[in-house]
């Protein structure tokens, strides 16, 4: 895995939540013209590219999770962490309220919620917690 690449509209915001809430740091930035912005972010082996293009238009809204799955194509970036908990007290002290919290899926052995970015696009964390 590389990382996995995002449209969105506006860049600065979406790079602010990734870096200040889920500490992710910009690697490349890479504007491009007038019309194409790339940056990449990176949080150890988890790897995020972001594009603005210039009259991008928005997909097809996504319900909350798993509802959202009702739509084929990418549903959602996984993040792996440690301590599912520490992780949700980190994200409240930091004004981010799950919007799915966290729920064991024991035959998938992990705990999970779920937020979203500034642009609705949904992140899974995900605790494995067993086999």
């Amino acid at each position: 895995h590389f990382m996995s690449a995002y449209s969105v509209a506006d860049i600065e915001a979406v790079t602010r939540f990734y870096v200040d809430v889920l500490d992710f740091e910009v690697v490349k930035d890479a504007p491009i013209g007038d019309t194409m912005h790339f940056r990449w972010l990176k949080n150890g082996n988890q790897g995020i590219e972001l594009v603005q293009m210039a009259g991008s238009q928005p997909g097809p809204e996504r319900s909350t999770p798993p509802a959202h799955l009702m739509v084929r194509g990418p549903a959602q970036l996984m993040l792996q962490v440690a301590d599912i908990e520490a992780t949700k007290a980190a994200l409240l002290a930091r004004g981010v309220v799950p919007d799915v919290d966290i729920t064991e899926a024991a035959p998938l052995g992990i705990k999970l919620m779920f937020v979203n970015d500034p642009e609705g696009n949904p992140i899974e964390i995900v605790q494995v917690t067993g086999g």
